[in-house]
């Protein structure tokens, strides 16, 4: 009777090792800064959002385009881009963009700063991430909008956070 409860014990312990296994390295959440424009469209600002692990890059990238929550701040994607892929590579992570990115954005330089700076600084403030190249349907493109070099890798911009 004693050796039936404990292998009954071990064998509820192991399960539940493998639950708390699986929710951690598959499943779950985590919170992420997103940034996006604020009011007067000259500064990012930060909103906490959780997103869920599985496919995780992609997810943050689709909450980006989403937008923002907190009404008094904008978006910096146009609504139709879509992520083909990401690719972590130690540091750097290479985000490649359906054509909307381009095709559909806004303009001006300051939009344009925004629009990649919303994507860099998001990416850049996960764990690990110190570069992100932006690629538009495979290909490197030297501007979104004309008046920022995307051919090198970016890293987190801080002049451009709203410090207030």
């Amino acid at each position: 009777m004693e050796m039936n409860k404990k292998v009954y014990l071990l064998i509820i312990a192991v399960l539940l090792l493998v639950l708390i296994g699986f929710y951690f390295r598959k499943g779950g959440t985590e919170e992420v800064k997103l940034f996006f424009g604020d009011e007067g469209a000259q500064y990012l600002v930060p909103e906490t959002r959780e997103v869920d692990r599985d496919d995780f890059y992609a997810n943050i990238i689709r909450e980006l385009i989403k937008g923002p929550r907190d009404e008094s701040l904008g978006f910096t994607i146009p609504p139709d881009t879509r992520l083909i892929d990401a690719d972590r590579r130690d540091n750097l992570i290479v985000l490649d963009f359906t054509q909307e990115l381009r095709a559909e954005h806004w303009g001006g330089s300051t939009g344009e700063i925004l629009t990649i700076y919303s994507i860099v600084n998001t990416m850049t403030s996960l764990d690990g991430v110190e570069e992100v190249k932006i690629l538009i349907s495979g290909r490197e493109v030297q501007t979104l909008a004309g008046h920022l070099e995307l051919e090198s890798p970016l890293e987190f911009n801080d002049n451009l956070v709203d410090k207030e």
